[in-house]
């Protein structure tokens, strides 16, 4: 009997903290909106808790908020949560991908740099973005932006003005984030469903930028039908679905360029490479960038897509300092999907000529030798190789590593320069926070 009750407080005690998680998110999405908007500043936004508390606690406090006429500030907090995820993970996969490297004496950090991650470490399942945490911010977008886009579509156009481009909008994010969980995690899971693997989570995404491009082609959004166009040719591509990629990634102009905000203004709206690697930026030291990025050449030109700075000094942990500069300040945008990752992905999938030329366009922007093309192994190394150079620092580099069966740099088994020995992470583990607290696993 003492067994049956101590479960049933236990079960008990777990409904009422997942009832008390959901509201703080809906009550965060809501705020964080309406930070953004400017409806509420200062001690007023200290005092919204006062409006949201109710006596039920089977209630969600900010559901009473999602009316048509908060539409646009519900899109606006589901685009801010997922801009501080994309940032985090940008910055976190990149030193799993060596494109960054740790320059801390912080031992919580190193299993990143040696990619040794295990399921119960918290940075990159439980932390906030601004702490560069990537699970739980990652998911936190993907519920927003499901969440708003569920309103919308139930709500009509007479009550949400512009409805079909907020119904783009917020199906795009819901794409990215279910994209990001696909790229960077092992499996994952959403509302407290069962386990997920990467196909799984690709055609989630894919689904949702179905979504977002029928929807921008009825309100006659350009910029919002060519982010849906990108996002499922990436998902596409890593799913396997190569001419279904290209299909898409063809209509996108090479001149489209897709970005998300940031701002100096506080922790979480901060360009996060910047601010851990970022010559002048206050914590700027934390990461160095990674030497197979150090003094990236072309035929003996230096590359200016790679353009890094050594600051010809170390770290307080012996690391030697290199700065990028791709992102010159904490307000710096982040390309999120562009003209140019359509066109590699036409490349990778077409190659041949059609990607000699496509290699040869950016050169020619750089200012560097033209590629001489070669075998059809050749090209596809040189379309690889640049991926590395173009998207540098934007989010792609630590799938292609999976995706592509790159070779791990250094070798799994080398010595890590801090202790230990270099891992074999190419994705992130599920975190045992959702395991533990899922009932579906």
């Amino acid at each position: 009997m003492r067994e049956h009750r101590n479960r049933a407080i236990h079960h008990r005690k777990r409904d009422m903290n997942r009832i008390e998680s959901l509201c703080r998110s809906a009550r965060d999405v809501l705020l964080r909106a309406l930070l953004l908007a400017g409806v509420v500043t200062g001690a007023a936004a200290c005092n919204l808790d006062d409006l949201l508390n109710v006596d039920a606690p089977d209630r969600i406090p900010a559901e009473g908020l999602a009316v048509p006429s908060n539409a646009q500030l519900l899109v606006n907090g589901a685009v801010a949560d997922f801009e501080c995820a994309l940032g985090s993970y940008i910055a976190l996969s990149g030193v799993m991908a060596g494109e960054l490297t740790d320059a801390t004496q912080t031992a919580a950090r190193w299993p990143y740099d040696r990619r040794n991650v295990q399921s119960s470490d918290a940075l990159y399942a439980t932390s906030d973005c601004a702490a560069l945490g990537i699970y739980t911010p990652l998911s936190r977008a993907r519920w927003s932006a499901d969440n708003v886009l569920g309103h919308l579509q139930r709500w009509s156009d007479a009550e949400v003005p512009n409805r079909q481009a907020l119904i783009a909008r917020a199906a795009a994010m819901a794409g990215y984030s279910f994209l990001l969980l696909a790229e960077g995690f092992c499996t994952a899971a959403v509302n407290q469903g069962p386990e997920l693997q990467t196909a799984q989570l690709l055609d989630s995404a894919i689904a949702r930028f179905s979504t977002a491009l029928t929807a921008a082609q009825a309100a006659n959004a350009a910029d919002l039908v060519n982010l849906a166009l990108v996002g499922r040719a990436r998902a596409n591509l890593d799913a396997g679905r190569g001419q279904q990629a290209v299909a898409d990634a063809q209509r996108v102009p090479a001149s489209f360029e897709y970005t998300v905000s940031a701002s100096a203004a506080n922790a979480r709206r901060n360009n996060r490479i910047f601010a851990q690697n970022g010559q002048g930026s206050t914590g700027g030291t934390a990461l160095s960038v990674g030497p197979a990025y150090r003094n990236v050449t072309y035929a003996g030109v230096a590359d200016p897509r790679v353009a890094v700075v050594n600051a010809n000094r170390n770290s307080t942990d012996g690391t030697p300092l290199f700065f990028q500069t791709k992102y010159a300040s904490l307000s710096a945008p982040i390309p999120l999907a562009t003209g140019d990752e359509a066109q590699l992905i036409v490349a990778e999938v077409q190659g041949g000529q059609t990607a000699v030329d496509i290699i040869n366009a950016f050169h020619a922007r750089a200012r560097i030798p033209a590629f001489a093309g070669g075998t059809a192994d050749q090209i596809r190394a040189q379309v690889i190789e640049e991926r590395r150079r173009e998207l540098f620092l934007e989010g792609h580099r630590f799938f292609d590593i999976r995706r592509l069966n790159l070779p791990l740099d250094p070798a799994p088994g080398t010595a890590y320069r801090k202790g230990g020995l270099y891992g074999e992470n190419r994705c992130f583990p599920l975190p045992d926070v959702e395991r533990l607290n899922n009932p579906s696993m």
